[in-house]
């Protein structure tokens, strides 16, 4: 028998009588296969196609210094530079692109809306929409940087907007009966929002506006909430980090919502549950979005950072929506944050929202008056 040892392969072994050659490679996954009637000099060049390839292989890896240049670049960089005739500008400070309509590129940040993920840099949008595995899509940029460095797209990561609140109607009228009477709000617990300036409704369209604080309770944040319809947006220049949000700096536990509504929803069902509805802190972090591809790629929402920063709590409560967005945005939270807080998911199993579980509550307790 004859026996060769050669840096990547385990063993060859050639059989007494010179028939088979079995082969065994060392990688983790094994070649094992038989030829018949193979002379030592096959054997060699094979040998040596075996090594170029694993040597080949071995090279493909990203070094922690490359892979920082990399995240470097931002998406719009990145089309600029590489694929210029994928953008279509749609106005001074956004831009789309062909292939993904709803795909926008805008403050520095990409979304994609009809997918509900999002990012900063070319390394994010490869991965998540394209379809790149982390590697492919790492050395596929290491590559075009090392060819032709890229000019460097200056776009605002800040908003352009000066953040102004829309003007106050001189009452509230409409937006109490639709909280109270369409939403199934506690009056009082809405009542108490406009006390706090909170919620009011707007001059321009009756529509309901959410106000979010600084620390110097100073307003950063405000969306608005059709009456009529399902129309719901931001105020421009608004600062997620500051969403709707109603503290206790006494109490130590978070419930966290996607929406202002289901905020209010939720104290409101406790309140129909004889419980101190403004003992705990409760936060909207104004929408959910998907994991993508990768889970170790995503952030927790800006606004639940940025609570978790500036106040001590050590429980988290999770009423996020039952749908995909919902339950993702739960997971995300879990993963990153497991290890510094208590987490309870106590999202609705039976309902869309809580808003819904809310609605449904008051619709049986109706029924057996």
């Amino acid at each position: 028998m004859i026996q060769l040892r050669i840096m990547v392969l385990q063993f060859i072994r050639i059989d007494g009588h010179g028939n088979h050659i079995i082969l065994m490679a060392k990688q983790p996954s094994s070649i094992l296969f038989s030829l018949k009637k193979w002379n030592i000099s096959m054997l060699c060049i094979f040998s040596i196609n075996v090594i170029a390839r694993s040597l080949t292989m071995a090279k493909r890896f990203i070094s922690k210094k490359d892979l920082a240049r990399i995240k470097e670049l931002d998406l719009l960089t990145y089309l600029k530079n590489y694929e210029p005739q994928e953008l279509v500008k749609k106005s001074r400070n956004d831009y789309v692109t062909r292939t993904h309509g709803s795909l926008h590129i805008s403050n520095g940040l990409w979304c994609w809306w009809a997918q509900n993920i999002g990012g900063r840099t070319a390394l994010q949008y490869l991965i998540k929409v394209e379809g790149m595995e982390f590697l492919d899509a790492a050395l596929y940029l290491k590559d075009l940087i090392d060819k032709q460095p890229p000019t460097k797209v200056i776009q605002s990561n800040k908003s352009s907007y000066h953040f102004r609140l829309p003007y106050r109607y001189e009452n509230d009228n409409k937006i109490i009966s639709y909280l109270v009477n369409e939403r199934k709000l506690d009056k009082s617990i809405v009542d108490y929002c406009i006390k706090k300036k909170l919620i009011y409704e707007s001059a321009h369209d009756h529509a309901v506006v959410f106000v979010g604080y600084d620390e110097s309770h100073m307003p950063k944040f405000a969306s608005t909430r059709s009456i009529d319809s399902d129309m719901k947006k931001n105020i421009p220049g608004s600062n997620k980090a500051y969403s709707f949000c109603i503290k206790n700096e006494h109490n130590h536990q978070l419930h966290v919502f996607e929406s202002a509504i289901d905020l209010l929803s939720y104290m409101t069902i406790l309140k129909g549950n004889k419980k101190d509805y403004l003992n705990n802190n409760y936060l909207s972090i104004d929408g959910a979005t998907l994991i993508g591809k990768n889970i170790h790629d995503t952030e927790i929402p800006v606004a639940l950072n940025h609570f978790l920063k500036n106040n001590e709590i050590n429980s988290i409560f999770l009423h996020m929506d039952n749908d995909k967005a919902g339950k993702d945005t739960v997971k995300k939270i879990q993963y990153h944050l497991k290890n510094q807080y208590k987490i309870i998911d106590c999202s609705p199993q039976k309902y869309k929202d809580v808003n819904q579980e809310l609605q449904t509550r008051v619709f049986h307790t109706d029924m057996q008056r």
